[in-house]
């Protein structure tokens, strides 16, 4: 039997002295992340991309009440385009609203995932929540089995509750907070990303 392999992607918050700040990626729209280039000197490097190759994806969203579990992506394939990289996934779904996702970690040391608020205990950062981003603000790596079990099983559980009011409707809803600016047309904004990176490819 295969372990599963899943790697925790920290997401930032969205800007808010930016005024240009849409916070584009992820793309959930498309099942596609990395195409702004915002990760490539870490997890999106184009030179280890393919360390990534049929990992799945946790995507951590932190806000005011803490780190919250927004999407697990389905194993993923991995595209390089020479100076940025990509993963794509399918099927695609929308993830959860930001309000209503799991609870990764809060500074009150609270969360839905007991095995993974284990595994970030031992850091040495001041906070939960410092403790959190710091060990996964860069990490290529898995997460140990047991935690990557853990996280698809209540992944898992929760996505195939009908409850309509758990899953996003617009990128927006995903965020801790609208950014300054909305993007309202996405997929032209990924059409215009994958052009970018074919001319730099």
């Amino acid at each position: 039997m295969v372990e599963p392999k899943v790697i925790i992607v920290n997401l930032r918050r969205p800007k808010l002295k930016d005024r240009d700040e849409m916070k584009t990626d992820p793309l959930w729209e498309f099942g596609s992340f990395g195409c702004t280039g915002c990760h490539k000197r870490n997890l999106m490097n184009p030179n280890k991309i393919h360390l990534l190759q049929g990992a799945r994806l946790a995507f951590a969203q932190g806000g005011d009440e803490g780190f919250k579990l927004i999407h697990l992506s389905p194993p993923v394939e991995t595209i390089d385009h020479g100076d940025f990289a990509e993963v794509k996934w399918f099927p695609v779904t929308m993830p959860f609203k930001c309000a209503h996702a799991p609870l990764l970690i809060n500074n009150e040391g609270e969360s839905d995932f007991p095995l993974l608020r284990k595994s970030v205990a031992y850091t040495k950062r001041p906070s939960w929540e410092s403790k959190f981003a710091s060990k996964f603000r860069s990490r290529r790596e898995p997460v140990e089995t047991d935690v990557s079990n853990e996280v698809i099983d209540i992944f898992e559980r929760l996505s195939v509750l009908e409850e309509p009011d758990l899953f996003a409707s617009t990128y927006v809803d995903a965020l801790p907070y609208p950014p300054p600016k909305i993007d309202h047309n996405r997929q032209q904004t990924y059409l215009r990303l994958l052009a970018q990176l074919a001319t730099k490819g």
